[in-house]
């Protein structure tokens, strides 16, 4: 008797730590779920993110590099405005070359400068300035404007040359790095908006009420981007977006919807939308 109700204990032991491991991984498993959703979506936003940085920091090292070629050639950094820097030739006569930060560059002919002899971080140089030497080549440099047109493009060139491959390699980096952005962020943010907000893209035009009209709107985007290594790029992107954030909500698109977008897109070497629609 005394065995038998040892047993029945010890089964009653089993039974309840049974019981309390089944609601512990009832509790949990949503909980672990949810954890490893914000960790996967965390891990895209850090990608996205890494990319960009590592982005902006080609940009800086392109953008270094013409700047380097330009000192080599004696030309010194003036002032910055608008995200447009100066950059002033040591020789008077040599063109003013200007750089954008959308790595463009303009060379023009050098303005009249007041620029005495002396070190430039040394203010005491104006002294040349003062009368009776204000206006004598100790203080105005006006080479720029009396150098024919002919010998100023010879300038302008040697500068193009000098720079030509640099200012390649510096445009490339800013498109790749606006490319990565807007397939990174922009257009996933637009692509969001309008399917939760109906805020059309570009927010132009009014608000798209039903999730047909959202639908199409995104369908629409998807078919007509260009036939171009960018526009297949984008066209993933929105793919993605239609398969597991559309097609895994109530309001899926019909085989209509998939077929006619497939139907207006004009790229041949596109993949087509190959989903599961709502029949």
């Amino acid at each position: 008797m005394a065995h038998a109700e040892v047993q029945a204990y010890c089964l009653m032991l089993f039974n309840s730590l049974a019981n309390s491991l089944l609601l512990w991984v009832i509790l949990a498993g949503p909980s672990r779920a949810e954890d490893s959703t914000h960790t996967e979506d965390a891990d895209s936003n850090a990608a996205s993110e890494e990319l960009i940085i590592m982005g902006e920091m080609e940009i800086a090292r392109r953008r270094g590099e013409v700047v380097r070629n330009l000192k080599m050639m004696g030309y010194r950094e003036g002032k910055t405005k608008n995200g447009r820097t100066v950059y002033k030739p040591d020789t008077p006569y040599h063109p003013t070359v200007i750089l954008d930060d959308d790595a463009w560059m303009r060379i023009k002919r050098t303005p009249v400068r007041i620029d005495p002899p002396g070190a430039k971080d040394n203010r005491l140089r104006y002294l040349w300035c003062l009368p009776p030497l204000t206006i004598t080549p100790a203080c105005i440099q006006a080479g720029g404007q009396v150098i024919s047109k002919r010998r100023l493009a010879h300038f302008k060139e040697d500068v193009v040359r000098s720079t030509r491959y640099e200012m390649g390699q510096w445009q490339s980096a800013v498109v790749a790095h606006a490319m990565d952005k807007r397939l990174g962020e922009e257009i996933p943010d637009m692509l969001e908006q309008i399917w939760t907000a109906g805020l059309p893209e570009s927010n132009n035009g009014p608000v798209l009420e039903t999730f047909a009209e959202r639908r199409n709107a995104i369908l629409q985007f998807w078919s007509s981007r260009a036939c171009v290594k960018e526009g297949a790029q984008a066209r993933v992107v929105v793919s993605d977006f239609i398969e597991y954030t559309i097609q895994t909500s109530e309001n899926r698109a019909s085989t209509e919807e998939i077929e006619k977008a497939n139907q207006d897109q004009r790229c041949p070497d596109a993949a087509p939308l190959e989903l599961s629609p709502v029949p």
